[in-house]
């Protein structure tokens, strides 16, 4: 195998990445242009070329390539908001020994056994599904379907009952760090509420047939 076809096979590899119907329209058109701007004797496709790539492709998945700036932020907090969801998990998990070293001064076995199945399980169990939750609302969001606010809105909601029940429960009094952590994805989704929401951020989430 020669270091052109080497090189075209690489390429090749990370455009199929990106959707389907943008592969058939403009994959030879691209892959003609990065094969022309080529260092000479290039065999493999450089590591900043193959970032820069797959950032595009996630794009163009995301529908981010022709989403107003509210709606293209709104998307990177959403992300953002999936993995603090999972730094939830990690937090409630580190400091679980010193939760409960503090709290079983207050607390008897059975009061605390009922404080693990009604607070940290549901948050545990939770924190991948929400995280998830997170990422699918960011691609709905992203792509401008009608449905995909009232969806987010849903979620924060969740996220607001959540700290809610935290505050209730002297989080902050036990555990600070995991109050914080709770709080953390719940501005996060503020913040992209207020986004999505926006005058400028509304003519996006037309239907389709009025966008176009």
């Amino acid at each position: 195998m020669t270091d052109r076809s080497r090189l075209e096979r690489g390429y090749r590899r990370v455009l199929a990445c990106y959707p389907k119907a943008f592969r058939r329209e403009s994959e030879e058109e691209i892959l003609a242009v990065l094969m022309t701007t080529a260092r000479e004797g290039q065999q493999w496709v450089g590591l900043a070329e193959s970032v820069d790539l797959i950032r595009g492709a996630v794009r163009m998945h995301l529908g981010l390539s022709r989403s107003p700036r509210p709606v293209l932020n709104a998307v990177r907090l959403m992300c953002a908001g999936a993995a603090l969801e999972l730094a939830v998990m990690v937090t409630v998990l580190v400091t679980l020994g010193s939760v409960r070293s503090v709290i079983v001064q207050d607390f008897t076995a059975e009061q605390w056994h009922s404080t693990v199945l009604s607070q940290i399980v549901p948050v545990l169990a939770g924190a991948p599904i929400i995280a998830a939750l997170w990422l699918w609302l960011a691609w709905a969001n992203g792509r401008g379907h009608d449905w995909a606010r009232p969806a987010f809105m849903a979620l924060f909601g969740l996220l607001t009952l959540q700290l809610l029940i935290g505050l209730g429960e002297d989080t902050l009094l036990y555990a600070p760090a995991d109050l914080i952590a709770l709080t953390v994805p719940w501005l996060a989704g503020l913040a992209a509420m207020v986004l999505i929401f926006s005058k400028t951020a509304g003519l996006y989430y037309q239907p389709e047939s009025a966008r176009q």
